[in-house]
């Protein structure tokens, strides 16, 4: 297929979206798809300051925040820029990832696959920071860019069934169009599989707490399991710290801070690579997250996602297979024990880090992901045959 991807920020920049906007490119490039990168598009100072101001007032006056990726002015002019680049060139399709924002006032007669990890609804209703006080205006306007993205769409990838089930309910989308891929693991590279045991050689039981948000994804609890090993059960244990930067109280001798790991650059990602072969298990006790992107990469390296049971989560960590999803109410103390148990017992130890690996080979790559699209581009859009909601079923 010849593909228009969609996207306002850098594609190629495996910072956008996590690195997600990147490999989905990547993804269908590698699965022999023609992708055309129409973005990024750069802002004119003009809108910028435009949209810095609508912010700043709004914080000041109303005590409220503007999210200006949702802003109405902001779709407005992209698909202006988007509009401008479609026009007399001949595509199949157009892939926009995580781009409610790019399709809102987008012309175009061209099937559109719009992918993302949830609905405006359930983030701008769930525990983000960035919502926490957000503007009734904001609201108004996130929710319009999410319909409109949705019905202009001809089919719609979720992850996760708990998003699918939001742009059914919660926006009236044909359950027809919605269907579950879960994404795979921002990695270059995978591991070869005889390496995934080099992990036991490291006598030290090491956690890997890899974030970008310490509250909101847990940091506090991942810090009392720590603790609790040392103190409770007599492991001396070690929590790497990577991608953010805890509070200044918050220290331990066994603790190693990373504050941050820019993949696009060699050296980082070859220190990347050394984490994930040593860490023993993933610690991820997240507080609000719409699919655990850093469960695939951890899956890939055999490493157990120890996280909560929360939005999307449960349906890529499968209790015993790839890790643990405990209930939300869960604190440091009953973490540290799972953890405890499941290291001591060596041989169930190593049938979870071959699991998890066979998990990560089987449903969390983007290999699996490229050829649901590829799927569901003829099956759904080119209507060939009709398929039920939900086909690509996460198992």
């Amino acid at each position: 297929m010849k593909i228009a991807y969609l996207a306002l920020n850098d594609p190629l920049d495996k910072r956008s979206w996590s690195g997600t906007t990147y490999y989905i490119a990547n993804a269908l490039q590698k699965n022999g798809n023609d992708v055309d990168f129409l973005g990024p598009i750069k802002l004119p100072k003009w809108l910028d300051k435009a949209l810095r101001g609508m912010a700043k007032i709004t914080r000041i006056i109303f005590k409220r925040e503007y999210i200006t990726k949702y802003s109405l002015l902001l779709s407005w002019y992209s698909s202006r820029q988007f509009n401008k680049k479609l026009k007399g060139k001949t595509y199949d399709c157009i892939c926009a990832p995580a781009a409610s924002a790019e399709l809102g006032f987008l012309k175009t007669k061209l099937p559109v696959i719009y992918i993302t990890d949830a609905t405006f609804e359930l983030v701008s209703n769930y525990d983000y920071s960035e919502f926490n006080k957000i503007s009734w205006f904001s609201k108004v306007e996130g929710n319009l860019l999410e319909r409109n993205a949705l019905r202009k769409s001809s089919a719609i990838m979720y992850p996760s069934l708990w998003a699918a089930q939001s742009a059914v309910n919660d926006y009236h989308i044909s359950n027809e169009k919605v269907f579950i891929a879960p994404f795979g693991a921002n990695i270059d590279l995978i591991p070869d599989k005889r390496m995934i045991f080099q992990k036991l050689e490291n006598k030290q039981l090491t956690l890997l707490f890899l974030a970008v948000d310490w509250d909101r994804k847990g940091g506090n609890i991942a810090f009392d399991v720590l603790k609790f090993l040392q103190y409770t059960h007599g492991v001396q244990a070690k929590l790497i710290v990577c991608g953010c930067e805890p509070p200044s109280h918050i220290s331990h001798p066994n603790m190693e801070i990373i504050p941050f790991l820019d993949k696009n650059k060699q050296e980082d990602y070859e220190k990347f690579v050394n984490i994930m072969s040593s860490a023993h298990f993933l610690l991820v006790p997240t507080r609000a997250d719409c699919s655990l992107l850093v469960g695939c990469e951890a899956n890939a390296y055999g490493v157990p996602a120890i996280t909560t049971d929360t939005g999307g989560v449960s349906e890529i960590v499968k209790d015993g297979i790839n890790g643990y999803c405990l209930p939300y109410s869960a604190d440091g103390s009953t973490y540290a024990a799972l953890i405890a148990e499941l290291f001591i017992n060596e041989e169930k130890y190593k049938d979870l880090i071959s699991s998890s690996r066979q998990r990560f080979d089987e449903h969390l790559n983007w290999q699996k992901w490229s050829e649901s699209f590829d799927d569901i581009f003829i099956k759904k859009v080119l209507k060939k045959t009709k398929q039920p909601a939900a086909v690509l079923s996460l198992n």
